[in-house]
């Protein structure tokens, strides 16, 4: 369990860095259909020379299906991934991580209606941090809109689905060779990525990117790739509904990152607001730490 938990809090502090660099790259450009493209192209090269190198192909059983999972997650991720990137326009960099806490609820109904059971106290854990989250919604940000709202809905239903295949995909990764679960999920997300770069790399002939937005793409896509190998890591240690819980410790990192880009020079990303809110913003993420203990303590 200790090994989960430190993957999602790696996993959390990651994602927010990511997003950060995907809100300068649309602050740039405005274009998130460029943005999923380029960075799924720079995956794609990356994951490449690891699937080749380390992806057991003639160990996988039923190999048709098994691609036929990693199409279905690649398929959904590049819907969910647009959706969260048209958000980004509406709403601040340093929330919208923390926002995506909310697809706990979906994640749960979906983990109980694949015959998975969660306790009174897990239940009352995954309500903590899905309040926790709302809280940051309504922290003084300026930006917000129903458009937006629309928008993330997409991810906040497609990102759930990502993750049971995901984990399926991790779990059968390591049936199928005996291999840990950082062995599995290192030769499970190269394969993820360079098929999803397959299929979003013909958009390149119409976008046309250059150097300057790939460069701008790139600290993004690597950071992501980073940030996936220890989320499937995370999620076939813990669960996806215990990994989400503690993904929700975005938020917290989060706080930290919104105070920060002033400094980095990157102030046009967050809106400004007062102490009094970042107040309440800390407050939400003592609420999600209290989330994640308690989850923890009714799993043991």
């Amino acid at each position: 369990m200790i090994w989960g938990i430190f993957a999602g809090f790696s996993t959390a502090l990651i994602n927010t860095a990511g997003y950060l660099f995907s809100a300068r790259f649309l602050m740039y450009y405005k274009n998130p259909v460029r943005l999923l493209v380029m960075s799924s192209f720079l995956m794609m090269l990356i994951s490449i020379p690891f699937m080749l190198w380390l992806c057991p192909f003639s160990m996988i059983r039923s190999p048709w299906m098994y691609m036929g999972e990693v199409v279905l997650s690649g398929i959904l991720f590049l819907i969910g991934q647009g959706g969260f990137f048209a958000a980004l326009r509406y709403f601040e960099a340093s929330r919208i991580s923390s926002l995506l806490g909310l697809k706990i609820i979906v994640l749960s109904g979906i983990f109980v209606l694949c015959g998975g059971k969660l306790n009174l106290l897990q239940m009352l854990a995954v309500v903590m941090a899905t309040a926790a989250a709302m809280i940051f919604n309504w922290s003084g940000a300026q930006k917000s809109s129903l458009k937006g709202w629309l928008m993330l809905m997409i991810p906040l239903i497609c990102y759930p689905c990502v993750d049971m295949l995901e984990t399926d995909l991790v779990v059968k990764m390591e049936t199928y060779t005996n291999w840990s679960k950082l062995h599995s999920a290192l030769a499970t997300v190269p394969l993820m990525y360079a098929v999803l770069g397959m299929m979003a790399a013909p958009a390149l002939f119409f976008l046309k990117p250059d150097r300057g937005q790939l460069g701008k793409a790139l600290p993004y896509a690597v950071l992501w790739l980073i940030s996936q190998v220890l989320l499937l890591c995370c999620f076939a240690f813990l669960q996806p509904v215990f990994g989400n819980v503690i993904l929700a410790t975005r938020g917290v990192f989060s706080v930290a990152a919104g105070a920060a880009l002033p400094y980095f020079g990157l102030a046009a990303l967050d809106s400004k607001i007062p102490v009094s809110l970042w107040i309440r913003r800390v407050v939400a993420a003592l609420v999600m730490l209290g989330a994640i203990a308690l989850y923890s303590f009714a799993s043991l």
